[in-house]
């Protein structure tokens, strides 16, 4: 075509694209730490599936239409990276062909084949998005005109394609191919046009023209799909559209074995911490760079929002504001983060941070060596000086987020199950709590008598801890003081121990684990609270206090196996001790109560009557993916069957206790246990089970709210089990 204005074109659209993108990379590297080097394998199979499969968009049955429309975009993308790499080759050499695209390969065909189809769905995609935009109008998209001009980019890209070959097709077929046109075209598999009834369709849309005219739809509408294609390339990394770029980074990045990444351990004992107000997050720097690129790649698809009990419920906390708000606030800092960047790896600090590097390298790459941190390697008081000039003036709780929007948070992980590209919303929440809790003290006051009841008594309740054994009077349950060597540590939680209604539910797990004949004890009076509730509301120094006396414990009577009642207990002990030294085999009751069932131990039968249906708890299903057990109990027991509610599975809706929420008023919006009270009442069932005893408490106080205590009958698992066992 013009060798020298195609390479004019790269040099300008290239040059622009990646001082933008050196920018983008230097700013978010220059944050926090992160270690996201390990699993390869793992992290290729989940972009695969995730970001190339489009598994949350077209997973989805709520949002299958939007799924699919966006998914065949993505696609049709993607297949035409080969046919853009042959137009560029195209403004150098005419008849350019990528090797193997040839018209001596069947692949050749295949490939104009799959790109002629695919162009006509993105342009019917777009067209649709366009509409849904305009006329649908769904309340959880931000209709702004970046999206309207992107999809008219596309729009443009694909009428620009096809008419290239239908203007190609018309010069070769009826005005004698006057500028011999390079076309596929093989005796075994015959002309490439027979392949593209798109593009032949296209070419009779101006069949009527003369070659002349032709030619210049031809040259125009190549010069106007390259610019167009270098435009959109240069446009996405300034808007929400830069996750097309970041996203499959970003899903490749996303944390492994636990569904985000885990609650920073803290050193707490670290006196510079205090002194620079490190400890969890309190200003913009102090993201990590993971969570940075979480900020980029966030698409503003309104999906997180969409699922959020808070944001259902008319809470403050909106995840889309939330990621915008502390976007702009990284962009208005990024001149001083990329300097405070340059300024921790001078001096000592230097050989740091190319250790940490070369260890991160040495990590993933599985080498047996290790090299040795220099521990008092640190910038000097005149760097560390001149880094707090640097750190924003602003705090990102008051200043950026308000206190009401980061306390609505239950912490349930909806958000980060339907995010398409695995944003982790939650540990970014939980840090700033943590700098709320201990640096501001600007934590919810109503907090103050279930955190005192942790320091005095080891439990919420505040209630002496010497009653915590007294729910097992009279049923047989020994202590691990009293025989140390079971088989099962059974560990009862705080609920199930002092909350009276839960007592029940302790008292039917024994009875079970009896009639099963399993060797177990408790702890007693030497059990306290894992502080699960503590490190979710920011106060690692209490968390860590109880987790480090409860792991001494268990240490001591050297237990291997534990039984948990609570999801939360058991998200504790499985997912948080280990990081401070406490490494168990940890169960929920009903995974283990469906074991016992399916080898026989004890033997249930279907005597429930009426129809049963049961709500899922956040900290078992979406933190721990344990839905087919409690599931597989209910069905064993109930003559009706299972009846699922509208929300379930890993979209079910919380019950607004977790987070913390459990300790803290409902004073703005709705209250969540009200939301899902109704949804269960609207499904006209007199039973609902809960494996979990905040979702008990939530469940039978939203039934009494709305006056349907009697109608609806809500149980934990274990009592249904234990009064339908033979």
């Amino acid at each position: 075509m013009n060798p020298l204005f195609m390479s004019l074109l790269l040099i300008v659209g290239l040059a622009i694209f990646s001082r933008t993108m050196y920018y983008k990379i230097r700013l978010m590297m220059a944050l926090e730490p992160a270690d996201r080097a390990n699993q390869i394998k793992e992290r290729i199979k989940n972009m695969v599936i995730i970001a190339l499969g489009q598994k949350r968009l077209v997973g989805r049955k709520k949002e299958l239409a939007a799924g699919i429309m966006h998914a065949f975009i993505f696609w049709g993308f993607c297949v035409l990276l080969i046919r853009s790499l042959n137009l560029y080759g195209e403004g150098f050499v005419k008849g350019f062909q990528l090797p193997f695209f040839g018209d001596g390969s069947i692949l050749g065909y295949l490939y104009i084949a799959l790109k002629d189809i695919m162009e006509a769905i993105v342009l019917l995609m777009a067209g649709y998005a366009i509409y849904r935009r305009a006329i649908v109008k769904p309340e959880r998209l931000h209709n702004t005109w970046e999206a309207y001009f992107v999809l008219c980019m596309i729009v443009v890209l694909m009428i620009s394609d096809l008419l290239i070959d239908g203007a190609r097709y018309n010069l070769i077929n009826l005005h004698n191919n006057p500028e011999h046109l390079h076309f596929l075209n093989n005796p075994q598999y015959g002309s490439e046009f027979l392949w593209t009834p798109v593009a032949v369709g296209a070419a009779s849309l101006i069949s009527w023209t003369s070659a002349g005219t032709n030619q210049v739809i031809l040259t125009s509408m190549f010069w106007l799909h390259i610019i167009t294609q270098l435009t959109f390339l240069n446009f996405l990394p300034l808007g929400k559209h830069f996750h097309v770029i970041t996203s499959l980074p970003n899903v490749f990045l996303k944390n492994l074995g636990y569904p985000h990444e885990k609650i920073k351990l803290l050193d707490l004992e670290d006196e510079s911490v205090w002194e620079d107000e490190s400890l969890g997050v309190n200003h913009i720097h102090q993201l990590n760079w993971k969570q940075g690129l979480d900020l980029y790649t966030c698409t503003e698809c309104g999906r997180c929002k969409d699922v959020c009990p808070a944001y259902i419920t008319d809470k403050p906390l909106n995840l889309y504001d939330f990621n915008d708000s502390l976007k702009h606030e990284l962009y208005d800092n990024a001149s001083n983060i990329i300097q405070r960047g340059k300024l921790a790896v001078t001096g000592t600090a230097f050989g740091v941070m190319v250790t940490s590097f070369l260890n991160t390298i040495i990590k993933a790459t599985k080498l047996p060596v290790t090299l040795q941190k220099n521990e008092n390697a640190e910038p000097t008081d005149e760097i560390k000086a001149q880094m707090a000039e640097l750190n924003s003036k602003k705090t990102l709780v008051g200043d950026v987020i308000s206190e009401d929007t980061l306390w609505a948070c239950t912490t349930c992980r909806a958000c980060e199950q339907v995010c398409p590209v695995t944003i982790e919303h939650v540990p970014r929440i939980i840090a700033m709590r943590q700098g709320q809790t201990l640096m501001a003290e600007a934590y919810p006051k109503e907090l103050n008598v279930a955190l005192k009841g942790l320091e005095r008594n080891g439990n919420p309740w505040g209630i002496g801890y010497d009653k915590r054994a007294d729910w097992a009077e009279g049923l047989g349950v020994k202590t691990m003081a009293e025989d140390p060597n079971v088989d099962y540590l059974l560990w009862v939680g705080c609920a199930g121990s002092f909350d009276d209604r839960t007592k029940k539910v302790s008292a039917s797990l024994v009875k079970i684990l009896q009639n099963a004949c399993i060797s177990f004890a408790i702890l007693g009076v030497e059990e306290k609270c894992t502080g699960d509730f503590a490190r979710r509301v920011g106060n690692e120094m209490l968390y860590q206090m109880m987790a480090q006396e409860n792991i001494e414990t268990l240490n001591r009577y050297k237990v291997k196996k534990i039984i948990a009642a609570c999801p939360h207990c058991l998200n504790a002990l499985k997912h948080d001790y280990p990081q401070l030294g406490g490494n168990y085999e940890v169960i929920h009751h009903t995974e283990f109560i469906e074991k016992l069932v399916k080898s026989g131990r004890i033997t249930l039968n279907k005597s429930l009557e009426g129809s049963l249906t049961y709500h899922d708890p956040c900290y078992l299903g979406r933190y721990n993916e344990v839905y087919d057990q409690p599931r597989s109990l209910l069905q064993s027991i109930s003559k009706d069957g299972l009846t699922e509610l509208d929300r379930h599975g890993k979209e079910s809706f919380c019950c607004g206790a977790g987070g913390g929420r459990m300790w803290m008023e409902e004073t703005i919006g709705k209250r969540i246990n009200i939301e899902r009270a109704e949804e269960i009442v609207g499904q006209n069932v007199p039973n609902v089970a809960v494996a979990c005893p905040f979702c008990l408490t939530m469940l039978e106080d939203g039934m009494k709210e709305l006056g349907k205590e009697e109608e609806v009958k809500t149980q934990d698992i274990c009592e249904l089990v234990a009064n339908n066992m033979i």
